[in-house]
């Protein structure tokens, strides 16, 4: 686990993708399944093929001894060839031989002139079927069966002997046929898979999209038309952004009433602190109750940004804001010259939040900018992408690198002789967080001197 800086949310550091799995499963179990498949019909189709291919040699053994034996004459005879012509075909792959035990057989044409080897160590009364080497390096599959004839002690082997390459051509073309199909078929089921889960997994995207219009502001509520195994989750949501709605709502209430319940007796205090300006705890009650004026109006400011952001649809135009702020410090800093530049076009440059948050983070910078600088501040503005960057240079002394950080701490001033309250750039800040933006300073360096500060603030455009 790791820890988000800027939200503390706690996030995976490597997050488990819901498509890639329910993919990963359907293709891992689609394969599977289509291997095994294709190997079991494989192996049915081959055991098929042998066995159909016995029973012809079966069949070519019993027509080789009927046309051989003559049951009237009980002599060895043939009363017509074999049918296929392939027995007569030299090396054709197709022979037949009937060996008589101690005389030389009679063979097919095609054993031209090899013989097929016999063994009569062994009685086969019974056919017998058996692989065998033949010419050329042929594997053969043999069929034989011992005969004898009534009232001769000759035992005649007839043999008949068929090459398997028959058999393994139509098995080869049948594992084509089959690789082609299952692979065909395992795309087809891969890709109606792949539309099953991007169809199945859309309603929740859907909610990605919708929950994002609704954290912008586009949107209040997600739709009620998701299916009914996604709406239920759609109406929780609901319920939790109506929950965090009636909190804000409470708070924002709660603030506002301890503000106006603060401020008559503080005002009480303050009128008291002046009419007895002689007694020594005057000093100390105006200077707390000054502090805790900072602090009501400080906390104010963020009830009212956070109750805004319920509302974030609103959208302003920002250079009709800042050129009316630069117009007021013109006026108020007349030994200065408050500069505004567009270096975007002015109709692209709208701030994606209420138009009183950005007077108010901007107009802190120009005022802070117009007190600490000595001759000139100039705010530059522009859209880069989705974001807002307006930039405030100043002339002035500029802030050491150290303490720029400190200067962002609620009620925390460098300088006490300048007026001021301190919270100026704490509000910026906290505003700025609340539109997920951000307030960075820098050294103005565009001055020759070396001298100044940028202040540059980036806040999100529609």
């Amino acid at each position: 686990m790791s820890l988000n800086k800027d939200k503390n949310i706690p996030t995976t550091t490597k997050r488990r993708s819901l498509w890639v799995r329910l993919v990963t499963i359907s293709a891992v179990w689609t394969v599977l399944a289509l291997v095994i498949g294709g190997y079991l019909l494989s192996l049915v189709f081959r055991d098929t093929l042998e066995q159909n291919f016995d029973n012809r040699l079966s069949g070519l053994l019993d027509n080789l001894i009927g046309i051989s034996l003559d049951d009237e004459t009980t002599e060895l005879n043939f009363s017509r060839t074999m049918v296929d012509p392939r027995f007569e075909q030299p090396y054709s792959g197709w022979y037949w031989q009937i060996a008589p035990e101690g005389f030389n057989p009679v063979r097919s044409r095609s054993l031209w002139d090899v013989n097929l080897e016999v063994d009569f160590s062994e009685d086969i009364t019974q056919t017998r079927l058996r692989d065998a080497i033949g010419p050329e390096q042929q594997m053969l599959r043999v069929i034989e069966r011992d005969i004898t004839i009534p009232d001769s002690e000759v035992v005649y082997r007839f043999i008949v002997a068929v090459d398997t390459i028959e058999i393994n051509e139509q098995a080869s073309r049948f594992d084509n046929i089959l690789l082609i199909g299952l692979s065909a078929l395992g795309i087809g089921l891969l890709s109606a898979s792949l539309l099953q889960v991007f169809l199945g997994l859309k309603p929740l995207g859907h909610i990605k999209e919708t929950l994002s219009q609704v954290r912008s502001g586009d949107k209040e509520y997600l739709p009620t038309d998701f299916p009914s195994e996604i709406q239920p989750l759609a109406d929780e949501l609901n319920a939790l952004i109506d929950h965090n709605n009636e909190i804000i709502a409470r708070s924002r209430t709660q603030v506002g009433n301890l503000a106006h319940a603060l401020k008559t007796p503080l005002a009480v205090l303050k009128n008291e602190a002046r009419i007895n300006e002689d007694n020594k705890m005057s000093d100390t009650v105006k200077k707390q109750t000054d502090t805790m004026h900072k602090h009501v109006d400080h906390y104010l400011k963020r009830a009212r940004a956070a109750a805004n952001l319920k509302t974030l649809s609103g959208h302003s135009q920002i250079m009709p804001s800042i050129e009316n702020i630069a117009r007021a410090l013109n006026k108020i800093h007349q030994d200065k010259t408050i500069e505004v530049r567009k270096i975007s076009p002015e109709v692209s440059m709208i701030f994606k939040g209420d138009a009183n948050d950005f007077e108010d983070m901007v107009g802190n910078l120009m005022e802070n900018a117009a007190k600490w600088a000595s001759k000139k501040v100039v705010v530059e503005c522009e859209k880069i992408n989705n974001n807002l960057q307006i930039k405030i240079f100043d002339d002035g002394p500029g802030i050491d690198k150290k303490e720029r950080e400190a200067v962002f701490m609620r009620g925390e001033r460098l300088d006490e002789q300048k007026p001021g309250t301190g919270l100026g750039l704490s509000i910026v800040k906290d505003l700025s967080a609340l539109y997920d933006g951000s307030i960075r300073l820098d050294d103005n360096s565009r001055d020759a001197t070396k001298k100044g500060l940028l202040a540059t603030l980036i806040l999100p455009s529609v």
